[in-house]
């Protein structure tokens, strides 16, 4: 397995290249919002930016992983030429992957395997890796974390008799089914806190 560093770095084509990482947006920082604005401008950059999509290994950085690989796990001993021909299959099959699930592969395989896998079990393994979530999905998170927190903070001024103000539609469906409000007939709300009408919130 000595040779698949020199034989693999033989292999190089514009296929297996590295590819040009996108275009970087403007990114904004990646903390909780404090305000609406704030919110509306991190979903915005959620929704419209792509997440940088990981680099393809080099032929190098694969070569390193069969190396890391063949010098745990024995493997059929192989003449030159046929060393050749499977280094080019490996190349061929893995040279798309990035180098952080090729690395999840090789230490995956060598402690869960006891032969040098083959081309399957590789393929296998790298199915099973899961990328480091995206700093677009980060963002998401915080503007929902920051939407809840805005909802349970108007929920308990609601409770407390305060307003009901200028909110989503499904707040106001979602305290209905609570119980913090009461759609009228007329289809408007009121807060049950505040109701004088014939049923007052003490007798609802």
């Amino acid at each position: 397995m000595n040779q698949f560093s020199a034989i693999v770095d033989r292999l190089r084509n514009p296929e297996m290249a590295s590819s040009a990482p996108l275009a970087k947006w403007d990114k904004p920082d990646l903390r909780l919002p404090t305000t609406d604005d704030e919110c509306n401008a991190l979903r915005e950059w959620a929704q419209t930016s792509q997440p940088e999509r990981p680099a393809t290994a080099t032929i190098d950085q694969l070569a390193r992983h069969l190396e890391f690989m063949a010098a745990a796990l024995p493997s059929k001993g192989l003449d030159e030429m046929s060393g050749k021909r499977k280094a080019a299959v490996y190349a061929s099959i893995l040279g798309g992957q990035s180098n952080e699930a090729l690395a999840y592969m090789a230490r995956t395989a060598c402690m869960t395997l006891d032969w040098f896998p083959t081309p399957r079990q590789c393929l296998d393994i790298i199915a099973e890796y899961r990328p480091p979530v995206s700093d677009q999905e980060v963002a998401m998170r915080l503007c929902q974390d920051y939407t809840s927190n805005q909802f349970d903070r108007w929920i308990a001024n609601l409770t407390d008799g305060q307003p009901i103000g200028d909110v989503p539609e499904h707040w106001k469906r979602i305290a209905v089914e609570q119980g913090a409000m009461r759609r009228l007939r007329n289809g408007s709300y009121v807060s049950r806190a505040l109701y004088h009408g014939p049923f007052k919130a003490a007798n609802a």
